[in-house]
């Protein structure tokens, strides 16, 4: 047995999340980027149809992160959770940055909603919907979109910790930790 292999942990070869876990996991990260290039596209736009059509896509993105929330939510709980094990620093680290990101779940789409909905006019969405002004207000609007915009920032932040955590477990703590949510770990526990 090598040395490297006497400093890593009972904890290296972690078992792998189930399908479902990693691909909500993944595909809840591909619609948060989505929403937040949208958002970005939109930011550039003047007022307008194009500005409207391109809101209604990121609406869009943004409900479906609101709607996949509750089944990770759902699964996060029925998982074992890493939060149990390592220093305590790292144990508080990694349970702020998941609590702050499943908050965000939740309030960016919420806020996002809100903001919509409080416009004077409907907002055409992808497939042939739309969404009516619910309640026209200003004040709400400007109140929702700077807290949606503060959220954003908070996401960013969240995303760039959790990254940082992810490569922390992988070139530092070699626990295997790392490769739990890897869509291409080779075995998988069921769900």
């Amino acid at each position: 047995m090598c040395s490297s292999d006497l400093s890593m942990s009972s904890h290296d070869h972690q078992a792998p999340h189930g399908f479902s876990t990693i691909a909500l996991h993944w595909g809840m990260a591909a619609l948060f980027v989505a929403a937040f290039i949208l958002g970005q596209i939109m930011e550039e736009l003047p007022r307008g149809g194009e500005k409207l059509s391109v809101l209604g896509w990121h609406l869009l993105a943004g409900g479906a992160v609101f709607i996949l929330a509750l089944p990770r939510l759902m699964r996060r709980r029925k998982i074992k959770s890493v939060h149990n094990e390592g220093a305590a620093w790292e144990r508080g680290a990694a349970t702020v940055v998941h609590v702050a990101l499943y908050a965000l779940m939740i309030l960016l789409p919420l806020s996002g909603f809100l903001a919509g909905a409080s416009l004077p006019t409907a907002i055409p969405i992808p497939g042939g919907f739309e969404l009516s002004p619910l309640f026209s207000s200003p004040m709400l609007h400007e109140a929702m979109e700077e807290a949606h915009e503060f959220l954003v920032v908070a996401l960013v932040w969240g995303v760039g910790l959790h990254i940082a955590g992810t490569l922390w477990h992988k070139f530092v703590k070699r626990d295997g930790v790392a490769g739990r949510m890897s869509p291409f770990a080779r075995h998988r526990q069921s769900g």
